[in-house]
């Protein structure tokens, strides 16, 4: 009969540590997620969630690492199918999320030393501000930044916006395109960076913006031409008709970024903004101002 009613006990903690687990997974990816697209959060929230998680259940039993386990699944789990898949270079994130499973595991633990319980979160708080700080920013740069020297493509844009647009290179004169989608959220947070670089550029006569919407998402010239005046949008806005130019210059997604230098060639191509990149203006800058 009392082991009967251990295993009971050790069944319904498994289930309750999977309830948590994927409790967790919702959290990071329906929450966290909604308030920012920015990677780092996603990394944090789901440590912190994992380690108090694994700190009840070490409360509950200091040796059960199969309800460890059963916490720990289902974010991993989630963040390999949907997130490492497009960017393996943050697999560090199962690597930190299993450390901080561990120590809120042992976080409690009556045989393990309180000088190791402390050190162990040290160590852990340490790596995750480098990682956090350094390692996500510079990987993020390296894969979304291309850089290269082609011959830019012949295109035409349709001038959206009032005044001065540029719808195609002009000799003599650095052009930033940033092709643009009304319904694409990342688009809508990389725009105020794009337009900050602009502003501390605005005595170079010689750099030019445009902001370029396609038929993709079913934006028009006059969706995008709405959606500029009701966010107050001072770049230079075009359109590209069926998307020539955003596939001429090789690109799928968006946002999409391309550089092209007062010769006519193609120094930058980029696809893709996340705000833990975040060096992404200041890389702009200095390579705007570099050519």
């Amino acid at each position: 009969m009392e082991s009967t009613s251990a295993n009971s006990r050790r069944l319904r903690l498994r289930l309750g540590s999977f309830g948590l687990g994927v409790l967790a997974s919702a959290i990071v990816f329906g929450v966290a997620l909604s308030v920012s697209e920015d990677l780092r959060l996603l990394y944090i929230i789901g440590a912190i969630l994992l380690f108090f998680g694994a700190t009840w259940v070490g409360a509950k039993s200091e040796r059960e690492w199969p309800s460890a386990c059963l916490l720990y699944l289902p974010l991993a789990g989630m963040f390999s199918s949907f997130v490492l898949q497009q960017l393996p270079f943050l697999w560090p994130d199962l690597l930190l999320w299993a450390l901080a499973t561990v120590l809120g595991l042992f976080l409690l633990a009556t045989r393990v030393g309180s000088r190791v319980r402390t050190s162990g979160v040290v160590v852990l708080l340490a790596i995750s501000a480098w990682y956090c700080m350094s390692y996500i920013p510079d990987q993020m740069k390296h894969a979304m930044n291309h850089f290269g020297d082609g011959a830019a493509p012949a295109f035409a844009f349709q001038a959206v916006s009032e005044g001065a647009v540029p719808t195609t290179a002009t000799p003599g004169k650095i052009l930033v395109i940033d092709f643009f989608g009304t319904w694409c959220p990342p688009c809508v947070a990389e725009l105020p960076e794009i337009a900050l670089v602009r502003a501390g550029l605005q005595d170079r006569r010689d750099i030019e913006f445009v902001v370029v919407a396609t038929n993709s998402g079913g934006d028009t010239p006059e969706r995008l031409r709405s959606f500029g005046r009701l966010r107050h949008i001072t770049l230079p806005l075009a359109f590209d008709q069926r998307g020539k130019a955003h596939t001429a210059f090789g690109l799928s997604g968006f946002p999409g970024l391309v550089v092209i230098d007062r010769t006519g060639r193609v120094r930058l191509t980029r696809e893709g903004y996340n705000s833990s990149e975040t060096t992404f203006r200041t890389d702009l800058t200095h390579l705007l101002e570099s050519l």
